[in-house]
């Protein structure tokens, strides 16, 4: 494993994960062309250029992730179980870093060079988070930010008590300047989805990855899927489901904090 020296840190890609999923339990370490789904997400995430760090709770279900991260060569962090935000923070914290591009380890084709992009305009200008826009395609891009946004978002839910596995929303509640990455046409509205949160989504990939390695550009990986569209079928009637449940998490997070106050 790359050691890092917590003084020279200064870009990072974190990749947040938990075994305890509620729509499909165990997804993040289901087998998907021999290996587990993380280690996927992995490894792609290695082609950014920066130190990758998967950054998971404390909770005993967890403890398996400890081992993989060992065979793929990475750092660990261990924190909050429902507070995303609190992981991340206290991530950034712990190893000191500057920038970083934080990755749901569902999205096992997420695409790096996107990553790229949006951690090279964090870096350049005076954004502090760097965010995907609405059309995206489903999977292929989170967002990057800078160490004073996640203070700042961190100040907004510090208790461990809150479910952040949703935390968009709550941009509109902060001072930190926020950009959307740059997206080529392919890249957007496109009936395609590329994460897993369910077994339709598991079945996709295992399909997709029968024809590419595990590191294949996702363009070439989505070109191919334009041209088969019934690939696609298998999973993206789903996605309406997603954005459904996405929108409840919201909500609920809403009501949780309101009460809270």
């Amino acid at each position: 494993m790359i050691k890092m020296r917590q003084t020279e840190i200064k870009e990072a890609v974190i990749i947040t994960a938990r075994i305890s999923s509620k729509r499909l339990p165990n997804k993040t370490i289901m087998e998907v062309k021999g290996l587990k789904s993380i280690e996927i997400t992995i490894e792609r995430a290695k082609k950014i250029g920066h130190q990758v760090i998967l950054a998971t709770s404390n909770d005993k279900l967890d403890d398996v992730l400890v081992d993989i991260t060992k065979k793929c060569g990475i750092e660990i962090f261990r924190g909050s179980l429902s507070n995303k935000i609190k992981r991340c923070h206290d991530c950034f914290k712990k190893f000191k870093i500057d920038n970083a591009l934080l990755i749901e380890g569902a999205d096992i084709c997420y695409d790096f060079n996107i990553g790229i992009r949006a951690l090279t305009e964090l870096r350049e200008t005076d954004s502090e988070i760097i965010w995907c826009p609405k059309e995206i395609i489903t999977g292929l891009f989170t967002l990057a930010m800078s160490k004073s946004a996640i203070e700042e978002l961190y100040e907004l839910v510090p208790s461990e008590n809150f479910d952040t596995d949703v935390f968009t929303h709550l941009f509109d509640k902060m001072k930190a300047k926020v950009s959307f990455v740059k997206l080529n046409k392919n890249e957007k509205n496109k009936e395609i989805r590329l994460t897993i949160d369910y077994q339709e989504d598991l079945d996709f990939f295992r399909k997709v990855y029968q024809n590419f390695s595990i590191t294949e550009d996702s363009s070439v990986i989505i070109k191919y899927l334009l041209e088969n569209p019934s690939i696609c079928k298998m999973n993206y009637f789903r996605e309406k489901d997603y954005l459904e449940n996405k929108e409840n998490m919201m909500k609920d997070f809403n009501n949780n904090k309101k009460n809270s106050e």
